[in-house]
């Protein structure tokens, strides 16, 4: 009797956490089609409200779209700080975290205003951009 009193109790406690995810799941399907259905603004907030949750991978994740739909918005002022919080998470994924370097804003902005708001050491961003195009460049033989 006790055992089965422990397994309908241990079902339970894991429910919630089901239906949590299950939550998850929409919200990211949900900020997902809006930026893909470009309604920029509100897939931001719907990525901000990912970010406000939680949860790992998927928040670190969201950050950077917060900053792509700034970007997308034509706020580079304000995608540049998103891409810096993105960053300064330490993103797992690789290909996000090179787009966040490399990404069309940093490039526009003139390289005193990159420099000015930057906190860290890390290069900034269009400093980074300059370098791998020269490296590129160097290694291809162009203007030989």
């Amino acid at each position: 009797m006790s055992r089965r009193l422990l397994a309908l109790w241990l079902v339970a406690c894991a429910l919630p956490g089901v239906a949590w995810s299950q939550v998850d799941d929409e919200a990211l399907r949900q900020a997902k089609a809006l930026f893909f259905d470009r309604q920029y603004r509100e897939a931001r907030a719907a990525w901000q409200g990912v970010v406000d949750a939680g949860g790992g991978k998927e928040a670190q994740s969201a950050l950077y779209w917060v900053a792509r739909c700034s970007e997308s918005l034509g706020e580079s002022e304000r995608a540049l700080a998103e891409y810096e919080r993105y960053l300064a998470a330490r993103p797992s994924d690789r290909a996000l975290a090179e787009e966040a370097r490399t990404s069309r804003v940093a490039a526009s902005l003139p390289a005193a205003s990159v420099r000015r708001s930057r906190k860290s050491s890390r290069p900034a961003p269009l400093e980074t951009i300059r370098s791998a195009s020269a490296s590129f460049l160097a290694s291809s033989g162009f203007g030989s």
